[in-house]
């Protein structure tokens, strides 16, 4: 080679710098010698100096130590992907192995780390590391195969993929890459290329070539060269700029990932790779409207904040993110239910009409906005009282047509949509707010008008007008009485305004039980099972903890049975059994190696009868009845089961282990699960250690069918315990606190506005607020001892909530009493004291009311804050739940 030679480019013959000590020019640095003609898909690597042209692909099939490669699955940065049968197991698999041209001490650790940081990750949308050897004098690591190719060859065969599969695919990358970062890795290089289609439709996450950890602080091999690395149409600007990242620089890559998805070709394209990354860091990337016009306007902003150029741009997580793209998934969405719509109403009716009530009864007086109407009987006296609904309709078109919900219907978690999905539009939301009001008021003001028509109202005229206003109240309810789950509960404005309610999709994150940790270093004397260090015996000659140095990962060493050998049994890659990994021979005994997820045995979360929260055990449940379920099918199912058989990883998920945990103080009794009623009992005693006043109502029948064993199918339990999965499990703050103020609140407002707006009570407000305020607290009283009656309140039947006892069965009518007692008598005795006693000691019982009103009040928010349970729940022995 001459030098002349040496100073340009081997891959495009392009000049290299006199001063750069790269084998490459900067284009090809850039690109990792991309196609300039299409999309800028390639990963960046920098090749060693001298690297030689890659080895001819061999005849297929053919042998490769202990394995035989099928077929040539990729190549990449780093070496090539072939799809191979591991001989000794016949598992296929995916065996990566490092390019002879990059064979060098710098690389293999390079490659290596690769492996580690893969091997961290387990998880359903992640590709898994088996383990990692060299074969041949190379090194290899060995992962499951997606036998459906990625996401790159979906685009090639079907183009642009609809909206629904598009999102569906981007929600299974972000799960993935949430396990990767609990376990403390940014990937780093998210690209449809490096995203793999499983058989089953399922998006998994591979490829951690360029993977950094997050917690190792040693691990600086990718960025202590300061070589930036990446993909440039995929990269984040801070990527290819050298910054820090963090995990909104793969959240930039998973949008940009979505928007090729969606259209076919990457956000930043170019004629060469330099002009793609001057695009990437400086341009906006075309808006997805004007390269497909089905893309719903909110998926639109939802991609566009993900390209943000700043980081504090985007979203701040994946949790964030997934809920965005929720409502957009092929996932149909549940129809929301009367009750809850009633609910989410109430509380947006109330919204829109109340502000602008007090408003316009203090700024132009009752008379004006109610009395005129009826008295006069023309369009302009009804001017105030038509604007006071204009206000109402609009605040619905404009909440509920361009963000698809009001503040109520927000609150419940529902969502208002056309068919398509789409958010109904202004137009559409008009005519779903007229209709109900109409309805109501078009009754109501001619009944009004005959009962009253002089400005002068007599009492009857007054209660006449309240009963009017009250019982037209509930013609929209009788409009309902057609709407039922068949029809998926449309109402009349429904049906004439092309919209639906339904419930908004929100992923349901299972409660982990802390950090993932580290496997323990092995000391220079432990012994060696095969490639694995053993570093702790749980029973001798049975089973043992091991490292692969390799690794770094944790694995279950254990004497191999019938059982654990059987193909069926080395083959399950479900995430809710431990993954068979490789089979040992040593002196003449064969042991079986399994993944070692960190976490603990069920047995001791619940040992000495503590019990579980709801919210975590559901979660277990699930995991635990859709392992039965499968294993039941394969046959792969332990003989026997029991607490012992349980583990709950780090990440918060149940694995059903084969044999019984071996280091808990008393083991727990077995329980056949070969047939449906033995797996029933084993989920009933699962069940058995929730903590019952947590316990939703609606869950309440279906742990006592589990317990009693009325489940036909295991399918159908499983089913059913997923629909659990999805439904809040807990009161929370915010929910408690609107269940225990806005009622009161309105009524108050309403009452007060109405009593003392044309009233000169400013020389005296105290004694307005606060007699106002108890005269209503007495009627809400009035009206909680009435609900004991029906052993439950108004605000908790509008805001589905109940109150149980501490056997977890709602409360008896003779506790409810007593919780009524504990909560109002403190307010209503010193308050009739106080009126009894107004005439003669006026200042100071308006101040004493005032400082026990604020006193009572304190109390309220401390209940709030206690959510599940406030002081007067505790004295009572009550707890509040969902209904």
């Amino acid at each position: 080679m001459n030098a002349s030679q040496k100073n340009r480019c081997p891959r495009c013959q392009a000049a290299i710098p006199a001063d750069s000590s790269e084998s490459l020019c900067p284009a090809c640095l850039l690109s990792g010698v991309l196609n300039a003609s299409g999309p800028q898909t390639a990963t960046l690597t920098a090749a060693p100096e001298g690297s030689l042209p890659a080895r001819e692909t061999p005849d297929f099939p053919c042998s490769f130590g202990g394995y035989r490669l099928l077929g040539l699955l990729g190549r990449g940065g780093m070496g090539t992907v072939y799809e191979a049968v591991h001989l000794a197991t016949g598992r296929r698999l995916a065996l990566k192995t490092l390019g002879r041209q990059l064979d060098s001490p710098e690389m293999r650790q390079r490659f290596l780390r690769e492996g580690r940081l893969a091997a961290r990750v387990s998880h359903p949308n992640s590709l898994y590391v088996f383990g990692s050897e060299e074969v041949e004098g190379l090194p290899v690591i060995t992962m499951e195969i997606a036998a459906g190719g990625t996401l790159k060859d979906s685009l090639k065969q079907r183009g642009p993929l609809p909206v629904g599969d598009a999102v569906d695919a981007i929600l299974d990358v972000i799960a993935g890459l949430e396990s990767a970062l609990a376990a403390g890795v940014l990937h780093r290089d998210i690209k449809p290329s490096n995203c793999f289609v499983d058989p089953d439709g399922s998006v998994k996450v591979g490829d951690f070539g360029l993977s950094v950890s997050t917690l190792a602080k040693t691990d600086t091999f990718v960025t202590a060269h300061g070589k930036i690395m990446g993909t440039p149409a995929y990269a984040s600007p801070e990527q290819l700029r050298g910054d820090v990242l963090d995990v909104r620089a793969d959240i930039y890559s998973v949008g940009a990932t979505l928007f090729t998805l969606l259209t076919n070709r990457a956000p930043f394209e170019g004629d060469n790779a330099v002009q793609v990354v001057a695009n990437a860091v400086n341009q906006k990337p075309a808006s997805l409207a004007s390269l497909r016009d089905d893309v719903p306007s909110g998926l639109e902003r939802a991609v566009a904040r993900c390209l943000a150029k700043q980081p504090e741009g985007r979203f701040a997580g994946y949790a964030a993110l997934r809920d965005t793209l929720l409502p957009f998934s092929s996932r149909e969405p549940e129809a929301a239910s009367l009750l809850t719509r009633a609910a989410a109403g109430w509380i947006d009716y109330l919204l829109a009409l109340l502000p602008p009530y007090v408003a316009m009864m203090f700024l132009v007086g009752g008379n004006e906005l109610l009395v005129a109407p009826l008295v006069e009987r023309s369009l302009y006296s009804a001017r105030y009282y038509l604007l006071l609904f204009g206000v109402g309709i609009t605040y619905f078109a404009i909440f509920e047509g361009i963000w698809g919900a009001g503040l109520g219907k927000w609150l419940r978690g529902l969502r208002v949509i056309r068919p398509d999905g789409r958010r109904p539009g202004i137009a559409r939301s008009l005519i779903r707010a007229a209709i109900p009001i109409a309805c109501v008021e078009g009754v109501r003001m001619p009944l009004s008008m005959a009962f009253i028509s002089t400005a002068e109202w007599t009492g009857l005229q007054t209660a006449l007008y309240v009963i009017t206003a009250v019982a037209c109240g509930w013609i929209p309810a009788l409009l309902t009485l057609r709407a039922r789950p068949g029809n998926r509960f449309a109402t009349v404005w429904d049906l004439m305004s092309g919209t639906r309610v339904v419930l908004r999709p929100k992923d349901t994150l299972r409660p982990a039980l802390g950090p993932v940790t580290s496997p323990a270093t092995p000391h220079d004397t432990a012994p060696l099972l095969g490639p694995y260090h053993v570093v702790h015996e749980l029973v001798p000659g049975e089973w043992g903890v091991g490292l692969d140095p390799v690794l770094q990962r944790a694995v279950w060493l254990q004497r191999a049975t019938s059982t654990s050998s059987s193909p069926d049994r080395q083959a399950i890659s479900r995430p809710g059994r431990p993954r068979w990994l490789q089979r040992v021979e040593c002196d003449g005994e064969t042991w079986d190696a399994f993944e070692a997820p960190a976490g603990t045995s069920f047995s001791d979360l619940v040992n000495d009868g503590k019990r579980l929260p709801w919210s975590t055990l559901r979660h277990w449940l699930h995991d635990l009845a859709s392992e039965l379920w499968a294993g039941s099918g394969d046959r792969t199912l332990p003989v026997e089961s029991s607490f012992d058989h349980v583990w709950i990883t780090a990440e918060g998920r149940a694995l059903l282990l084969d044999r019984p945990w071996p280091g808990v103080a008393s083991p727990a009794v077995r329980t056949p699960v070969t047939d449906l009623a033995g797996q029933q009992r084993f989920l009933g005693s699962i069940a058995g250690c929730v903590e019952s006043t947590e316990v939703p109502l609606h869950a309440r029948p279906v742990l006592r069918n589990v317990a009693e064993g009325r489940f036909e199918k295991l399918s159908f339990l499983t089913g059913t315990l997923r629909g659990l999965v999805e439904r809040p499990a807990t009161v929370g703050r915010g929910l408690r606190a609107a269940s225990l103020f806005m009622l009161p609140g309105y009524v108050w407002v309403a009452f007060f506005v109405g009593r003392f707006h044309d009233k000169p009570w400013t020389d005296d407000p105290w004694s307005a607020v606060i007699g106002s305020a108890l005269v209503v607290l007495a009627a809400i009283a009035l009206m909680d001892l009435a609900g004991v009656c029906f052993r439950g309140s108004v605000s908790q039947a509008i805001f589905r909530l109940a109150v149980v006892d501490d056997a977890g069965g709602l409360a008896t009518r003779g506790r409810l009493l007593l919780r009524w007692a504990i909560a109002w008598l403190p307010l209503l005795v010193p308050a009739s004291i106080g009126a009894l006693l107004a005439g003669r000691f006026d200042g100071g019982v308006v101040m004493g009311a005032a400082a026990w009103l604020a006193v009572w009040l304190a109390a309220v928010v401390v209940a709030a804050l206690g959510a599940h349970r406030g002081p007067h729940d505790r004295m009572a022995g009550t707890w509040v739940v969902r209904c």
